[in-house]
Formats: C-alpha cells, sequence, structure tokens
C-alpha cells in the first residue's frame, strides 16, 4: 500500500511511524483494560461495575459536547494548512476557547440534571467525578497532534496516563464500595493525559496567546456544526445504548453489555489506529491527486473489510472461552450471548469508517454524512428502548447491530449514487 501513498519519501516516513506510535498506544489500550476490567468486576461486582460503566458512558455525552466535531474538523484545516504557522496557530487557540466554554456550559447542565433526575441524584457522586474526565478531553489536544501528524505525543501522553491510572486501580480499589474510587482514578487517568498533551502542544506552537476574533470563533463553529451533530449521532447508538440499559434494565444488565461491548470494540479497535493516522494523510492527499487518494481508499477498504471480517468471525466462535478467560465463569455466561449478537460490529465500523470518515468527510460530504448518523441514532432509539425493556443487554446488542448495518449500507448507497465505488475503483471527480 506504502507505494501509492504519496510520491514522498518523508511523507511515507510520517504515515509509517504515526501508524506505529499509534499501534504502540493500542497495545496499551489493549494491556491494560484487560488487565483492569476482570480486577474491577471481582472487585467491585458486576452491579458496582456496571454502575461505574453507567455513570461514565453518560460523562461521555459531555465529550461528545465539548468535542464539537473539532477532531474531524480542525484536523482537516490543520491537515490542510500545515505549512502556515500562523493559521495552525489561529485554529489551536479558536479550539481552545470554544471547547472552554462549552465545559462550562456542561457543568451548568449536569449539575441541573443531577438535581432534577432522581436516578443521578441517588449516585450523584460518580457523574461528578466522571465529568472529571471531560476536562481531561478537553485539554487533550489530540486534533492539533493529528493535523500536523505527530502521533507519537498522543501514544506517549496516553500511555502514561493509562499505566499510573492502572496502578491506582490495582492497589487501592478493593472493595465494591470503592466504586466512586475506580471512577476517580480512570477520570484521573484522562486528566493527566489531557494536561500532558497540552503542555507539549503549547511547547510545539509557541508564541503568545491573541484573542481570536468573533467572526472566526463563528466560522469554526460553522466548519464543526455538521461533524458535531455528526458525533451526537453516533451517540444514539454506540454510547446511549448503555445509558439507556442502565436506566430502563438497571446496573446489572448495564454491567453485562458493558463487559461484552468492551470486548467486542476491542476486537474493532485493532484497525483504530491506521484509521487516525491516514485521516489527516488522506485530507493531503486529495490536495495533490484525487485519483491517487481514490487509489489508496479502494486498497485500504478491501485490506479493512477482509481483516474485521475474520475479527468478528473468531469473535463468533470464541465467545465463550474468551468471556470466561477473561471475566470469570459467572459474568461470562451472561455476556455470551451479548457478544455473539455483537460479533459483526467490527466488520461492519471497519467498512463504514472507510465509507464516511476516510472518504465522505475529505470530500466535503459533511452534511450528507451527518443525515446518516441522525437518522441511525432515530433508528436505534426507536428499536432500543422496547427491545431493552423486554430483552436487557440483548435488545440493545440487536438494536446496535441493526444500526451499524443501516449505517453502512446507507454510505454504500449514497457513494453509489455520487459515482464512487471504491470497490471497483472508480471516481467521478
Amino acid at each position: 500500500m506504502s507505494s501509492i501513498l504519496t510520491n514522498r519519501p518523508s511523507s511515507r516516513r510520517r504515515l509509517l511511524e504515526n501508524i506505529f506510535s499509534l499501534y504502540m498506544l493500542q497495545g496499551l489500550n489493549y494491556f491494560i483494560p484487560m488487565a483492569v476490567l476482570p480486577y474491577l468486576i471481582r472487585m467491585l461486582g458486576v452491579e458496582m461495575y456496571g454502575l461505574v460503566a453507567f455513570s461514565q458512558a453518560f460523562a461521555q455525552y459531555f465529550v461528545i459536547f465539548t468535542d464539537y466535531g473539532f477532531n474531524f474538523s480542525a484536523t482537516r484545516y490543520i491537515a490542510k494548512h500545515r505549512d502556515s504557522s500562523q493559521d495552525i496557530s489561529d485554529m489551536f487557540w479558536q479550539v481552545y476557547i470554544l471547547k472552554f466554554g462549552f465545559l462550562v456550559a456542561g457543568m451548568f447542565i449536569l449539575g441541573a440534571l443531577i438535581l432534577m433526575v432522581p436516578r443521578l441524584h441517588h449516585d450523584y457522586p460518580y457523574f461528578l467525578w466522571a465529568y472529571l474526565a471531560v476536562l481531561g478531553n478537553v485539554l487533550f489536544p489530540q486534533w492539533y497532534f493529528q493535523g500536523i501528524e505527530k502521533m507519537k505525543y498522543i501514544s506517549a501522553c496516553t500511555g502514561i496516563a493509562k499505566i499510573l491510572s492502572a496502578l491506582a486501580l490495582f492497589v487501592w480499589v478493593r472493595h465494591p464500595q470503592d466504586g466512586v474510587l475506580a471512577v476517580i482514578f480512570q477520570s484521573g487517568g484522562v486528566l493527566v493525559a489531557g494536561a500532558l498533551g497540552f503542555v507539549i502542544a503549547l511547547h510545539e506552537i509557541g508564541g503568545s496567546f491573541v484573542l481570536p476574533a468573533i467572526s472566526s470563533l463563528r466560522t469554526t463553529l460553522r466548519d464543526g456544526w455538521h461533524l458535531f451533530v455528526s458525533s451526537a449521532a453516533i451517540s444514539l447508538y454506540t454510547n446511549t445504548n448503555l445509558v439507556l440499559v442502565g436506566l430502563i434494565a438497571g446496573n446489572i444488565q448495564a454491567g453485562y453489555f458493558s463487559v461484552a461491548e468492551k470486548i467486542v470494540r476491542a476486537m474493532s479497535g485493532l484497525i483504530s489506529p491506521a484509521m487516525q493516522a491516514l485521516f489527516p494523510h488522506v485530507n493531503a492527499l486529495l490536495v495533490q491527486s484525487h485519483e491517487r487518494a481514490l487509489e489508496m481508499l479502494t486498497k485500504l477498504l478491501r485490506g479493512v473489510a477482509g481483516f474485521t471480517f475474520l475479527a468478528s468471525t473468531f469473535l463468533l466462535l470464541f465467545a465463550r472461552p474468551l468471556a470466561t478467560l477473561l471475566f470469570g465463569k459467572g459474568t461470562a455466561e451472561a455476556s455470551i450471548v451479548v457478544i455473539r449478537l455483537i460479533a459483526f460490529l467490527p466488520f461492519l465500523i471497519g467498512v463504514s469508517n472507510v465509507l464516511g470518515i476516510q472518504t465522505m468527510l475529505p470530500l466535503g460530504f459533511d452534511r450528507p454524512f451527518s443525515r446518516i448518523l441522525i437518522i441511525s441514532g432515530l433508528v436505534n432509539l426507536a428499536f432500543g428502548i422496547p427491545l431493552i425493556h423486554f430483552l436487557g443487554a440483548r435488545g440493545a446488542s440487536i438494536s446496535v447491530l441493526l444500526t451499524e448495518a443501516y449505517v453502512t449500507l446507507a454510505m454504500v448507497l449514497f457513494l453509489q449514487r455520487k459515482n464512487i465505488h471504491l470497490f471497483r475503483s472508480e471516481f467521478a471527480g
């Protein structure tokens, strides 16, 4: 694949270095959770672990709110203006001002919800401490590091934070009543990574802070709007399922669903580093040549589809031994069916990632991309609420599988209407 990435050796080398850095981080993302999760389930019990997972999933809504699509829009902007330090600096401070404004607004919204919703008020310390991760996410400039294609900083900051967080969990979390500590240490890890990343980015940017003009902030908000809506819509069929299970079926079912989903999402995450590294590269390559970008995406789609199909088949066939090995027989029995129901999520997510994030967004189809995801989120809610009511975690699994299948099919049909046939390597530009 490297022969078609670009003719410039430095660009190829930078891309491969970024992929390697992100796969080092992904190794930590596998090793640490696979060590921590079984420990937490055994120390906290399924019900308390479900509450911890529920509070963290709830906090993800505020992560999406404060991100506002900048992980795509700002990354895309920086990748296309990487030769202008002034443009990069301007975007850097615009994004941070907006994200901190969203952070403050989110604090007021969370406080109001805790006061008004009995389910949240009863366990309010979990939700307050989970919000600490939102601050860490606001601080961490992943969008900047991706845009300048220096993913080694993402690996270093996140890796250090994950190790410190895991050590704290193993030392201090030993009983079911330590659930709040589990939330604090995991949120604290995100905050440490955010602080480290922010300091490094400041050093990279250099210069002093200049207050952006109101018109510039409006433009940045407008550019990120459809991507924010897309991210919010994605949460309606990913993050929302766990929240709905916790609200409708209780903490125990939330624990079962969370365990199964983490195994499946971990398998799906095998391709995430390559996808993160390729997004800014595709945007930069499109500036040079649509044809070369299409050729790369065609090969990428075929490779991702083949690899993730094998990964999904593995999950389907080995759900029982995998769940038993990682989480013990008691928890495994309730999670096996859920794992099998969503075993083919890695395949669907991998294909839709190439079609949507790697193809539609770089080509400027932000609005259709957003529309597909909004419809998908609403479909998931329509199916998910009754299914979860009657089937608990299994109902959430059925709903998310159907929704991901719809997302993939809708993207295929949209690109075909635009004469973009990646499977046949055709492009009408």
